[in-house]
């Protein structure tokens, strides 16, 4: 365990600059725009009131810091297989003492799972500390006082805890995607992700138009509807509309049972021959990188 600590603190030392800028950028960008501009959520039926905006750029803000830090990180990770090899330090990394699997492991942690969930909480504990110049731009500094803020602080405990579930088990549904997109990295280098995008997209269309097969359209369709479900709304389709301002009064007392039952939800569908079918591809691609790594090239 301590070897595998060392390896997650060499991820930090080396990705931590931009993903501390990755993570700060909502935020900034939240007060930029409070500097020069009042804020007004507007619903369909009427702006939202202090407590309603404070709900609203909870949301909002967890979910573009999440949205950030998740689509950089997809948009890496490709590169990460290759990285070792391509600063010249594949040699080091295989002469140490420790499994490959370990430092595949590790930097495939940091990556999909530590950090997402670092954004998730990023967000939400910056919407708490943004919330008093949100509010007193549209409504003055004396409505945040009158804010319930311990009904607040357990609905954005509850989203975050929903939210850091969602995470895992997308990641899961998710996997033989983005670690086989790393694979394919690994060992077609540069080709890798056309390779992937090629076979799935070009492979596809040509076996249903021609043979009629549509198993990778379908199975495509399948995980990525598994792994919207599962990252949060598993309930009642996913669709939650708020049209008038008090509905978001009415909501927040009910938030942390309904995340609690949403996420029961989750995980029910996860009791499936196509998730264990899911996970056992993911673990395939895994050992595929695992078996590269240990290659050295």
């Amino acid at each position: 365990m301590k070897r595998f600590k060392t390896l997650l603190q060499r991820e930090w030392m080396q990705h931590h600059r931009g993903w501390l800028i990755l993570l700060a950028l909502p935020m900034m960008l939240v007060v930029g725009i409070a500097a020069f501009a009042s804020f007004q959520f507007e619903l369909d039926e009427g702006p939202a009131d202090a407590l309603g905006a404070t709900m609203l750029l909870g949301a909002g803000l967890t979910a573009l810091t999440l949205g950030l830090a998740w689509g950089a990180t997809l948009l890496m990770s490709p590169g990460l297989a290759r990285r070792d090899v391509q600063d010249r330090s594949i040699e080091f990394w295989v002469s140490l003492p420790i499994p490959h699997s370990h430092s595949v492991g590790a930097m495939l942690l940091m990556h999909l799972l530590a950090l997402p969930l670092a954004a998730v909480l990023v967000g939400l504990l910056g919407a708490v500390v943004l919330s008093p110049l949100v509010v007193a731009k549209g409504w003055g500094i004396g409505q945040w006082f009158t804010l319930p803020w311990g009904d607040l602080l357990l609905a954005a405990v509850a989203l975050a805890m929903r939210l850091w579930l969602g995470i895992v088990l997308v990641t899961l549904w998710l996997s033989p995607l983005i670690i086989g997109t790393m694979a394919a990295s690994a060992w077609l280098k540069r080709w890798g992700v056309p390779a992937v995008v090629g076979g799935l997209t070009i492979g596809g269309v040509l076996m249903e138009k021609f043979y009629g097969i549509t198993i990778i359209g379908d199975t495509l369709k399948y995980l990525f509807a598994e792994a919207a479900t599962a990252g949060i709304a598993a309930v009642g389709g996913g669709e939650v509309k708020v049209n008038h301002p008090n509905e978001l009064h009415d909501m927040l007392p009910m938030a942390p049972g309904w995340m609690m039952h949403d996420a029961g939800q989750a995980l029910l569908a996860l009791a499936t021959p196509g998730f264990v079918a899911t996970v056992l591809v993911g673990a395939a691609m895994f050992g595929l990188l695992v078996w590269r790594r240990a290659r050295g090239q």
